[in-house]
């Protein structure tokens, strides 16, 4: 998200919170209104969001879009630096965890959920310490 799309999004949402209050959205004070709640709502995410929230917001958008690609092509260019790249599969990597996770979860027993946990202890503490899993 650009800095202007997050003006504009921020511009909207104070229209609305002004809006629900009642005011006359064209008068020059409620306009005032929107505009400095605009400000303070970018200004807020500035302080409180870290810089690298809009590196993985730009990170998920290429992956929405390569995936896109993929699908409508059948083929996709990807970039060509390894550092981006390894960003990429990290990401995906998660993703698709995440995704089966939703499967595990709605259909996983409490006992299995417990035998899962205690496996991916184990996993983890062989891996940490250089081991097989």
């Amino acid at each position: 998200m650009t800095k202007g799309d997050q003006m504009r999004l921020s511009l909207m949402l104070a229209f609305q919170a002004v809006i629900t209050q009642g005011e006359n959205v064209k008068s020059a004070v409620a306009a005032q209104k929107i505009i400095g709640l605009a400000k303070l709502m970018n200004e807020f995410c500035d302080l409180h969001l870290p810089q690298d929230a809009s590196k993985a917001v730009k990170l998920n958008a290429d992956i929405n879009m390569y995936g896109e690609e993929l699908r409508e092509n059948g083929s996709v260019a990807l970039p060509d630096d390894r550092e981006t790249l390894i960003e990429l599969y990290d990401q995906l990597q998660h993703r698709k965890t995440q995704y089966s996770q939703w499967t595990f979860y709605a259909h996983a027993s409490k006992e299995e959920v417990s035998e899962a946990v205690l496996r991916l202890l184990k996993e983890i503490d062989a891996l940490r310490v250089g081991g097989k899993p």
